[in-house]
């Protein structure tokens, strides 16, 4: 071990008190350390927060994370300064306005070496300027795969983060994700000019999970195989549903059924029910959550046990990021899915409401050319269009590729509309909202086809990923290569709080701890 390797152990063990570093960690601290941007490709629960947040401590400037998701933002800063050796604050839009410029004042200031902001806070010169007269020494992007247009959960804001990095001065980039095809892999790189040594990539396989595709004929069935499954298993856990008439309807269904400590979680609740309901989760107050796709990420809840799938989900990547959050204290997980065909109707239904039709993009158009030559807010850009949020961002980021509007970089902010609209402004927008559209129903498509193969699920999962790794597992693989569903009704942390501190492989000291039936059941004898 080098001088500078041993240092850096030393600021792990001071810091979180661990003594070695989880498999990628350390490559992508040491080329951000030398200044060069790095795409870190790591299994959800490897630490990919580590990665940005110890380089924090050790660079001059600011470390600037960029995060979707306000509830990852904030359980990550709670977190940091609960351990009590971190400077670290959070930029979104929770925040009133009197604190915002409080908080603001304090960065300037320089009382933060960490400044969690989201993508869409991020968009304002105001901040911008702030930070660049600051220094900032680094740029995280969680959740890199946002910024891609093919990736399956693409936000606009992600997309003009290379432009901001460079107002800031051009500090190195670390972009992280979990879930990045090669082909998105490939467009993050080439937005952060990141040069193919410096990506470093670790398998995704979560060998302590095991994956369960269970066939249901009808919804009646469904509920009724969920229900048993929920009474059974050993938890905590997290049932998935598409839509929050779903979570309701199935959460009513549980009381109906004497089963306590459920609760649902959806977008549509109040922020204060939300946050009362993850606090008693992840103070194993509640032994199940029943959530659309808003509850689970950043939620820092090492032992959840498993997660069942109502419906779904519209991607791999999605299923991939619900799936990962089992089993993050490494011991054994089940992840059920209850497929039926019947259900691409939600999606279809859903993807109707995200993306605009061409004649609201034709009126959208239309209200834009009415107003050439103006400056707008943006809640002015789409007055009395009525569209829901999603697809008004959408036309707006089109909008503004296409040359229609431009944004304003002083007060008061929002957007100068252009003239000299082209004639066939309207078609254009259409067409890459249509080449979105298609990006999103190719992702489906894949989500179905490797529901119905035959094949190993596990093995099917890492060649998407365009993974070659060697796929070990723990107790059991899937259901294409045989498992026991009793097993995980069971606490199967039993299998493994017997383990011998030494250095002993997993696999040998489950041999000598299981029944020798149940050891070649999963797999092991291989």
């Amino acid at each position: 071990m080098t001088i500078k390797e041993q240092r850096l152990h030393e600021a792990l063990q001071h810091y979180y008190g661990f003594r070695t570093f989880r498999p990628g960690q350390l490559e992508i601290i040491q080329r951000v350390l030398a200044g060069r941007s790095v795409l870190g490709l790591l299994s959800t629960g490897s630490g990919k927060s580590v990665t940005y947040q110890l380089p924090a401590q050790l660079l001059p400037g600011i470390t600037l994370v960029v995060s979707p998701l306000i509830s990852l933002m904030v359980d990550q800063v709670q977190r940091l300064r609960m351990r009590g050796k971190f400077s670290a604050v959070y930029l979104n839009s929770s925040l009133e306005p009197a604190e915002t410029r409080r908080l603001l004042s304090e960065v300037e200031q320089g009382r933060y070496k960490l400044v969690y902001i989201s993508p869409e806070k991020l968009q304002q010169p105001n901040i911008q300027q702030l930070l660049a007269r600051r220094g900032v020494s680094l740029v995280a992007v969680d959740e890199a795969h946002c910024i891609s247009q093919w990736g399956h959960d693409f936000r606009t804001d992600y997309l003009r983060l290379p432009e901001i990095v460079q107002k800031l001065g051009n500090p190195p980039v670390l972009a992280v994700t979990a879930t990045a095809t090669e082909e998105v892999q490939r467009e993050i790189a080439r937005l952060f000019h990141i040069h193919q040594e410096d990506i470093v990539s670790q398998s995704l396989n979560r060998g302590n999970i095991a994956y369960d595709i269970i066939a249901v004929t009808d919804e009646a069935e469904k509920r009724e195989k969920i229900i048993e499954a929920v009474a059974k298993l050993h938890g905590p856990g997290i049932v998935y549903c598409r839509t929050r008439q779903a979570v309701e309807q199935f959460v009513a269904t549980c009381q109906l059924a004497g089963l306590d400590k459920v609760e649902g979680y959806h977008g549509g609740m109040s922020a204060m029910d939300r946050v009362l309901i993850q606090e008693q989760f992840l103070r194993d107050e509640l032994s199940v959550i029943v959530a659309t796709n808003a509850f689970g990420m950043g939620i820092d809840k090492p032992n959840i046990r498993y997660v069942l799938h109502y419906h779904f989900p519209g991607s791999i990547e999605e299923y991939t990021q619900e799936v990962g959050r089992i089993g993050r204290d490494g011991q054994p997980g089940y992840a059920a899915l209850y497929f039926a065909i019947e259900d691409l109707a939600i999606h279809q239904h859903l993807s109707q409401a995200e993306y605009p039709e061409p004649a609201v993009i034709e009126l959208f158009v239309a209200s834009l050319r009415a107003k050439t030559g103006l400056k707008l807010a943006y809640p002015e850009i789409a007055a009395g269009l009525d569209l829901p949020e999603t697809q008004t961002e959408l036309l707006l980021f089109y909008a503004e590729q296409a040359g229609l509007i431009a944004r304003s970089d002083r007060p008061p902010y929002g957007v100068q509309v252009n003239s000299g609209f082209p004639a066939d402004a309207a078609n254009r927008i259409g067409q890459r909202i249509e080449r979105a559209r298609q990006a999103k129903r190719t992702k489906l498509t894949q989500m179905v086809n490797w529901l119905q193969q035959k094949g190993c699920y596990r093995q099917a999962l890492a060649a998407y990923f365009g993974s070659t790794d060697d796929l070990g597992y723990d107790l059991y693989c899937c259901s294409s290569c045989g498992l026991q569903r009793i097993d995980y009704e069971q606490d199967v942390s039993r299998l493994t709080a017997a383990l011998p501190e030494t250095n002993w492989n997993l696999h040998e000291a489950l041999r000598m701890l299981l029944p020798v039936e149940l050891y070649n059941r999963g797999g092991h004898h291989h």
